[in-house]
């Protein structure tokens, strides 16, 4: 059911947060006026304090007040680079609130100029040409599903949700989201903090998050736990230079008193200085691939950690995020705590980016081996613990999209899910992709196994659009989204679509061609025995009118035997008699137009029967190409279903 109530408290506290916000910002910004101004009054008095110290001999105690002003200057921009940061946070804070106002005014979002450009905002990278759904329900790409419900800022979120959009999941499972998504939707500042502190991981749009690349990959140093061939001689080289490094920095430090025995025992250093160069070259490898990857500013490890504190921090009761907050957790120590001791040792290895320094501590020191030794140590004891981390996050972003999505719609309704017989029904049922001014519902009726739709109707009036609300409404029931409709309930099933077929000249495939491939694979679909909601857009249409109605009724009539459900929508009267064949299965349903001051009109709503006019010849008037036809008389101006039977109606 819609949970309006919910719905509206999210509202409100966008709202609130709005004004909060404001406030603070306005604070904070008159807090830096002042700290500039004073800022700027300090350095005009130490700027004229040294000048009149060069010019007069000042006393000490003189000097000493120029000192502290200078002193009390540098601490106002320690403050105000400070003040910046927090501003900074206010004000993505702010963004994530006003963006969520703007979705549900039905506003579209503005381009943040600051933000760093994606390479795929919208989840192209998700599509798939052989998915049974996603490229004929727009689940991917610009103006999608996903983009209309990811609120996801990590690549595991956007990851996750991706795949729940993909794969219909178990009843228990979509239980299990809704009960989640709803005690989160409860919890509005937690989804604010979430969004915030996730985004400044900087890792969406990513294809795979470093972090559990690194984490997961083999052994390179020698530490307890890691093993083979290659790891023992580097564990002999390691043990030798933990022998050199002392010694080389003794003789170094003893060459004086060595001289005075003999000149050259003055240089006993430098034997065991190659000798530390040697071993770093042999272990110059294993070294770039550890330091210089964790190093690298493409990769900053330690931007989860923040997020990672939130979510640990939480007291949250439904089973699925009680799991999250345990994985992060950990029985050992937190993933944040984890993250912030590898931080540190990410510190030392970032010494790197001073080019100078870095040698002189690579020389001395054997600098780079010990780092690597020490980040070994970390993945060793908790690198493998990365990815399960991350797909926690992932599913925590995922419910969080649910949640908010479910917020921001509160006229959507929870359906109910079950395992029982193949079934789709929904009161008011909408396209989730339009928005309310123009989104026009109509009512679904499969209820049981082996029936259909026959959804017949002029250009343009709402078929194909039916046709997807139906197939949308099955994949976000069993997303365990709410869905665009008063009332829903869905068994769990598999949807099949045939709407948007496309040649394939790469593998010799023609459109009519490819449509049947589809088909087979729908039918063998229903033929395994799968509950199956198959969705047909004009079946055939690359064939004859007269092939077409033969293949058609083979298709619909065998899947509606083998107890699949599912529309089939057409311009070919001769598909009519599907439904008379069907002994009562298929049902003929219908969309029509009107004219009204020589304008054609659709008012969009299904109804009964065969629809009774067409109106592809008027349309190629509309758009200039003069066609002569003969005014039958009918509604529509261009052709009225004949009276009698349906052509190729054997009756």
């Amino acid at each position: 059911m819609p949970s309006a109530l919910v719905a509206a408290s999210l509202s409100e506290h966008y709202e609130r947060r709005t004004a909060e916000l404001n406030r603070e910002l306005s604070g904070l910004d008159a807090r830096g006026d002042r700290i500039s101004s004073q800022r700027g009054i300090l350095a005009l008095a130490g700027l004229l304090g040294v000048v009149g110290g060069l010019i007069w001999s000042l006393p000490v105690w003189a000097w000493a007040l120029v000192g502290a002003i200078w002193l009390a200057f540098g601490g106002l921009v320690i403050r105000h680079a400070f003040l910046a940061t927090e501003r900074g946070l206010v004000e993505e804070r702010a963004k994530v609130v006003a963006a969520g106002l703007r979705r549900m005014r039905g506003e579209p979002e503005p381009d943040d100029p600051y933000r760093p450009k994606l390479p795929d905002p919208h989840g192209a990278r998700f599509r798939s040409a052989d998915h049974p759904n996603a490229s004929d329900l727009d689940l991917f790409g610009e103006h999608s599903l996903f983009v209309a419900v990811s609120r996801a800022e990590t690549a595991v979120g956007e990851e996750t949700l991706a795949s729940w959009l993909k794969q219909p999941a178990t009843v228990e499972g979509v239980r299990a989201r809704q009960e989640a998504a709803r005690e989160l939707l409860e919890n509005p500042v937690l989804l604010e903090d979430l969004a915030v502190l996730a985004r400044r991981a900087e890792s969406r749009g990513r294809a795979e998050e470093p972090l559990a690349v690194w984490g997961e990959a083999p052994a390179e140093m020698p530490v307890p736990g890691a093993s083979g061939a290659a790891i023992d001689k580097r564990r002999a080289l390691v043990l030798l230079a933990r022998v050199l490094v002392p010694l080389t920095a003794a003789l170094f430090l003893s060459r004086a008193l060595l001289a005075e025995q003999s000149r050259w025992l003055a240089l006993a250093y430098v034997p065991a200085l190659l000798g530390q160069l040697a071993i770093l070259a042999s272990l110059y490898g294993p070294i770039a691939r550890m330091v210089t990857f964790v190093s690298s500013r493409e990769s900053p490890f330690g931007r989860f950690r923040a997020v990672f504190a939130r979510v640990e921090a939480c007291e949250l009761k439904s089973p699925e995020l009680t799991r999250i907050v345990a994985t992060l957790r950990g029985t050992e120590a937190t993933a944040s705590s984890e993250l912030a001791r590898l931080e540190r040792v990410v510190g030392f290895a970032d010494l790197r980016h001073n080019t100078l320094i870095h040698i002189l501590f690579n020389l001395a020191f054997l600098y780079d081996v010990w780092v690597a030794i020490a980040l070994e140590r970390w993945r060793q004891r908790s690198g493998k613990k990365a990815r399960k981390w991350l797909a926690a996050l992932g599913e925590l972003e995922a419910l969080a999209s649910i949640a908010t999505y479910a917020g921001e719609h509160p006229d959507y309704a929870w359906p109910e899910v079950d395992d029982g017989p193949a079934r789709i029904v929904a009161e008011e049922l909408g396209h989730p992709l339009l928005g309310a001014a123009v989104c026009v519902k109509n009512d679904l009726d499969l209820p049981a196994p082996g029936r259909a739709l026959l959804v017949t109707g002029s250009n343009m009036s709402g078929k194909s659009t039916y046709l997807r609300s139906t197939g949308l409404c099955a994949v976000m029931a069993l997303a365990g989204l709410p869905v665009c409709a008063k009332r829903a309930a869905v068994s769990r099933l598999e949807t099949w679509t045939s709407m948007r077929i496309q040649d394939a000249l790469d593998r010799g495939m023609s459109h009519f061609y490819a449509e049947l491939v589809r088909l087979k694979a729908i039918v063998d679909a229903a033929q395994s025995g799968k509950k199956v909601l198959f969705l047909l857009d004009e079946i055939l249409h690359g064939t004859n009118s007269h092939e077409r109605s033969i293949g058609a009724r083979g298709v619909v009539l065998d899947l509606v035997s083998r107890g699949a459900i599912g529309s089939v929508s057409t311009h070919d009267f001769a598909l009519v008699a599907i439904a008379e064949e069907s002994g009562g299965r298929v049902r003929t349903v219908h969309f029509s137009d009107h004219i009204e001051n020589d304008k054609m009109l659709f008012d969009y709503r299904l109804k009964e029967g065969v629809v009774e006019t067409t109106n592809a010849i008027r349309l190629m008037k509309v758009v200039g190409i003069d066609v002569e036809f003969a005014d039958d008389g009918s509604r529509s101006g261009g052709g009225r279903l004949p009276e009698g039977p349906a052509p190729n109606d054997p009756s």
